[in-house]
Formats: C-alpha cells, sequence, structure tokens
C-alpha cells in the first residue's frame, strides 16, 4: 500500500478511485471477490442483474447466486488458480449467462525469483445472453419457417405441372383444374414474397406512413365493411361495438385497416360457422390513447403459445393445412400479426392478446389520441 500510495503523490492519480472507475465501465456485471467467496466491490450492473439496492461488500457470493452450478465454477477457479468460464442456461425461455472467473495477481514475485505470484481475489464477470440466444432462436426459426413456407407449396406445383403434363392431351377439363390449382400455388408464394418484402420495409422504418386524425369509430366500420361479405359466406356474425367512437386518433387509415381486416379476417378464419366476432373501440382511462379490439367465440389460444403469435412466420398449430379449418380457411403466411404488431408500434401504439382455448380470442391494439399540432406527420 506504500508504494501505491507514493506513485500516487508522485503521479497525482488516486488508484482506488481509478479502479472503481474502470470496474463501473464493464458492460456487464462484475464482482471482485476473495478466497473465501466474500464479495470485495462490484458494478451497479450487479445490483441492475440481481434486483438489490443494498451493499453488498463482506456478502457471501453464494448469498447472492444460488445457482449451485456457478458457484461451484467459482470454487473450481479459486482451487486452480486459473481461469474458468460457462454458460449457464434456465430453460427455453429462462435467461442465459454467460459466467467468466478470473485470478487476480495480488503480489508479483521479485525480479529473478521463481515463486509463484498469489491469487488472492478473483473477478467473475456475468454477461447476459438471453436476449442474444433469443435472437439466434429467432433466426433459426426464421430460415427453419421460410424454408417450409417455399417448400410446400413448389412441391406442390412440382407434382401438378407432372400432372399436367399426362393430362392435357388426354384430358383437358382436369388439365384445366391443374392449372387453376397451379395459379392458386403461385399466388401464394407472390403474396409471401410480398409480404417479406412489405415486412422488411416497415421494420426498416422505410414505409411510408401519413399520420392524421381520423375518427375511430370510421376505422372500424370500414374494417367490418370489408369483411362482412366473408363473415357472411363462412356464416359467421359480425357486428360492432363502439363507445367513444367520435374520438379522433392519429392514424395512418390505410396502414391501421390493414392492422383491423388481419385481425378480423383471422377471427372469421379460427371461428366456427354460428359463432361471433365483435370489433369495437373505446377510450382508454388517460385520456392520451384510444383501445381497439376484435373478439372472437373461436378455438382459442393455447397459454404457451400467446407470448409468441406477434413473431414472424409463428404459427400456432403447424399440423393444420390450409384447407383444414372449420371457418374460413386458410393457414396464412404467419407474417399477419408480425406486420400488425410494426405498424401499431410504428404509430406509438401497443398490440397484444389474450385467450382461453375452446372460447374465443380477443386482440387489443391502442393508437394514441390526435391532438391538433399532431395533425400531420
Amino acid at each position: 500500500m506504500t508504494e501505491h500510495t507514493t506513485a500516487e503523490k508522485a503521479t497525482g492519480v488516486n488508484y482506488r478511485h481509478f479502479f472503481l472507475q474502470l470496474l463501473e465501465a464493464a458492460p456487464w456485471p462484475v464482482l471482485v471477490i476473495d478466497r473465501a467467496l466474500t464479495i470485495r466491490y462490484y458494478n451497479r450492473h450487479v445490483c441492475s442483474l440481481f434486483g438489490v439496492t443494498g451493499p453488498l461488500q463482506k456478502i457471501k457470493l453464494d448469498q447472492l447466486i444460488t445457482s449451485a452450478a456457478m458457484i461451484q465454477l467459482v470454487r473450481e477457479s479459486i482451487a486452480s488458480q486459473r481461469p474458468q468460464s460457462a454458460e449457464f442456461n434456465e430453460g427455453p425461455s429462462g435467461p442465459c449467462w454467460k459466467v467468466s472467473v478470473t485470478p487476480l495477481e495480488h503480489h508479483k514475485p521479485p525480479a529473478g525469483q521463481e515463486r509463484l505470484p498469489e491469487y488472492h481475489y478473483f473477478a467473475v464477470a456475468i454477461e447476459d445472453l438471453t436476449e442474444l440466444r433469443r435472437l439466434e432462436r429467432v433466426r433459426r426459426d426464421f430460415v427453419a419457417n421460410i424454408s417450409h413456407e417455399l417448400r410446400t407449396p413448389l412441391a406442390s406445383v412440382r407434382l401438378l405441372a407432372e400432372t399436367l403434363e399426362d393430362t392435357i392431351e388426354t384430358d383437358p377439363e382436369q388439365a384445366q383444374v391443374f392449372v387453376e390449382r397451379i395459379e392458386k400455388e403461385v399466388q401464394y408464394l407472390t403474396s409471401l414474397v410480398s409480404e417479406l418484402l412489405e415486412l422488411s420495409r416497415i421494420e426498416s422504418g422505410q414505409l411510408p406512413m401519413v399520420i392524421e386524425p381520423v375518427e375511430a369509430q370510421q376505422l372500424v366500420r370500414e374494417g367490418m365493411a370489408r369483411l362482412l361479405p366473408q363473415a357472411q359466406r363462412h356464416r359467421v356474425r359480425l357486428r360492432t361495438e363502439i363507445r367513444d367512437g367520435q374520438v379522433l386518433v392519429a392514424a395512418d387509415s390505410k396502414q391501421i385497416g390493414r392492422v383491423l381486416v388481419n385481425l378480423i379476417h383471422n377471427a372469421i378464419k379460427f371461428t366456427p360457422s354460428g359463432g361471433e366476432v365483435v370489433v369495437g373501440t373505446f377510450a382508454e382511462p388517460d385520456g392520451c390513447s384510444q383501445r381497439f379490439f376484435v373478439r372472437d367465440t373461436g378455438v382459442g389460444i393455447r397459454p404457451e403459445d400467446l407470448p409468441r403469435i406477434f413473431e414472424r412466420f409463428y404459427k400456432v398449430d403447424r399440423s393444420r393445412s390450409k384447407f383444414d379449418y372449420v371457418g374460413a380457411g386458410g393457414g396464412g403466411s404467419g407474417l399477419g400479426l408480425a406486420i400488425a404488431r410494426h405498424i401499431v408500434e410504428a404509430h406509438g401504439g401497443r398490440i397484444f392478446a389474450e385467450s382461453t382455448v375452446g372460447q374465443g380470442s380477443t386482440f387489443f391494439f391502442t393508437l394514441p389520441v390526435a391532438h391538433a399540432e399532431r395533425s400531420t406527420s
């Protein structure tokens, strides 16, 4: 300590303050412990990660970290006096941490001596990889899903084309049926590519939007009018439930209309004949936003699927084919809800859903109330 004090006087540097500032500059939680697992130093990220506010000095590490595997990793580093590192994942939806333990050299042997360095302190760095692993999972799912979405119609087109070649001369009527089915699959592929490009534009902020005041009830009624023929065709009752309909919301009518059409279409699709779909709106208690909803009496969504329904290509039940639904049918591309989420969030709103299996689902989204100074964007 005397040596450091002399150096500090000579250079004007407070090394302890410098060390603490360096610790705080680390981008993830870092603790410094001694051989007895007592916490000596830590940065603010540690408090955020573990949700603690009180001082942690002189607290044992195993009082803060409850994972026996993590504590064992630290003990191994102390015993071997070598760096140790490992990842710890608490299930598919749980946190994923990379824990690195590094011995800190306390006394450097004098020049010419072969004495091993002494390690009395150890740095424990915890890198939260949860979001990174989630993004990796999303990427893997995206590749798998786009491969699936493309493979199925392409295989159908190939099979139909081969069959068409055999029947075009012998059975012209049947050949025409195959041509129509090929056209249908090509339309699906075209729609899929278009939605992919549209989603890419929305995510990159390149989708032009004209935000202007529009009555909430106008958006609801227009969405209902567009889907009413489909509802009637599949014997699903479609009605509105409007409160505070004259409230002006700040919205791009075309894009929000797209969101409502997607939600109403899905509701009809998964509602059996004789069921009901309700489209409505009402003002939020804070007076700053307006809520829209689409409620159905359909098959519902399982609790484990509900958090992921707004992900790209995520489908609640991939085992159902495009022709197996009781309602309007059509498995869709799995992009509609992802596009809806991005559009709503681009308006400054949020979108979410509630559901009970066998009883139905309700999809909600909010839009900010329009003010005079926000009439254009």
